[in-house]
């Protein structure tokens, strides 16, 4: 196909030396019962992903189960534990941990959303979060652990007061009597250009910081001679050195920038552009009108989609959305996921495709979810995303309403923050 960027669809991981040194350094530690956390600050964009990716690689080809969640950006609506439910997602369909899980309270309650069995809100939060402890413990006596948490700048408070829990009286404590702790680790990542002064994650990672058995990693964006590399060895063919020097300077050290600008120099404009937005769009204008459709339809939907609600949403034949999806794949927008899903290949891309809808384009979307969403399959764990639909859609009535549903699920789940 003309034009198509000559990427790999997973990116060479070029520089971190010092990042891959350290961070498998923190896993023998746990793997020998010293259970360890880090968490991983840089920019958008700047490599964090990736560079755990390769760790979390290298940990699984050395007999560590790798588990990772995810948090999603829902703006003031959140998802109650959801990084954790999707782990505890992973583990109940993989068959050589589905019977611990089997009718294991606390996998009944968070991805059930099963009755509360306590009066008192707090002593039940506190059983809840014990028994996630109790949990990750009993799977790292069978097989050292590594737990993965990415885009912490956008966990709900739920999440961050279990984490809390978790490094602070849970997987890290060492039993008495100096016998050996639990095989787990965990490495949690966040936009460091995300926390503003008043971010609700700034003094849960102040507190966090102070325990013994964690650490801080920064990374800080590439050297101009790690960008470089990084550039040339992204095309088959060379590039020209004045052009790799041209990206080098825009991309200020920041890896997924200087992929997104080697892709736009296949764009038919003259020149590169300096926004950033301006970059990332580049793929996305080089699709046809129906990809183009179907990834708006899916920025609404959030960084991942399943593909019967996409289609629902949409409203094209399978036909022509399987061939929309097909080119945004491989155009590597999108990446199809388990589960019969679909996500971008970066957040920025999601953004900055959201970004660019018109107003009134983004409601009608968002409407459009909403409704789905609502159907008669609806699910009670569906409300808080209803609500954030129904809410950018500006139907306020029905916001309120699966906002209040939302709460009623939260406090079922332990989560009445």
């Amino acid at each position: 196909m003309g034009g198509v960027p000559q990427t790999s669809l997973t990116s060479p991981l070029v520089g971190r030396e010092d990042e891959l040194a350290r961070l498998p350094g923190v896993l023998e530690r746990a793997r020998a019962g010293e259970a360890r956390a880090v968490l991983v600050a840089g920019d958008a964009g700047v490599g964090k992903t990736r560079t755990l990716d390769e760790v979390a690689g290298r940990a699984a080809a050395a007999g560590t189960t790798v588990l990772t969640g995810h948090c999603v950006d829902l703006g003031d609506v959140g998802l109650p534990y959801l990084p954790f439910t999707e782990i505890l997602g992973v583990l109940a369909a993989d068959e050589r941990f589905a019977a611990v899980l089997a009718g294991h309270p606390v996998a009944d309650r968070l991805l059930g959303g099963g009755p509360d069995d306590g009066t008192d809100a707090a002593p039940s939060r506190l059983r809840l979060f014990e028994g996630v402890a109790a949990l990750l413990t009993e799977l790292a006596d069978v097989a050292p652990l590594l737990l993965v948490l990415e885009d912490l700048h956008w966990a709900d408070q739920s999440s961050r007061d279990l984490l809390r829990f978790l490094l602070s009286r849970g997987v890290l404590q060492r039993p008495a009597g100096g016998t050996p702790g639990h095989r787990l680790a965990l490495f949690a990542s966040y936009r460091a250009d995300d926390l503003h002064r008043r971010h609700p994650l700034r003094p849960l990672l102040a507190e966090l910081v102070r325990l013994p058995g964690v650490e801080r990693l920064e990374l800080r964006p590439l050297p101009d001679a790690d960008v470089a590399r990084l550039v040339r060895s992204l095309r088959q063919r060379p590039l020209p050195d004045t052009t790799v020097h041209r990206i080098v300077e825009r991309a200020e050290g920041n890896a997924f920038y200087a992929e997104e600008l080697v892709a736009a120099t296949d764009a038919p404009a003259v020149g590169v552009p300096s926004g950033l937005a301006d970059v990332l769009l580049i793929r996305f204008e080089q699709l046809s009108e129906t990809a183009q459709q179907v990834l708006r339809t899916a920025a609404v939907a959030g960084r991942r989609v399943g593909h019967g609600l996409l289609r629902d949403a949409v409203g094209l034949p399978e036909e022509e959305l399987e061939s929309a999806l097909r080119e945004a794949v491989e155009r590597q927008l999108l990446v199809s996921a388990d589960g019969d899903t679909y996500s971008f290949r970066h957040a920025l891309a999601r953004e900055a495709v959201y970004a660019d809808l018109l107003p009134g384009e983004r409601a009608r979307l968002h409407g459009a979810f909403a409704r789905l969403l609502a159907g008669p399959d609806r699910r009670s764990d569906s409300a808080a995303e209803r609500a954030h639909h129904y809410r950018e859609s500006h139907d306020l009535p029905e916001a309120l309403a699966a906002s209040l549903e939302a709460a009623d699920h939260a406090q079922r789940v332990g989560a009445p923050a």
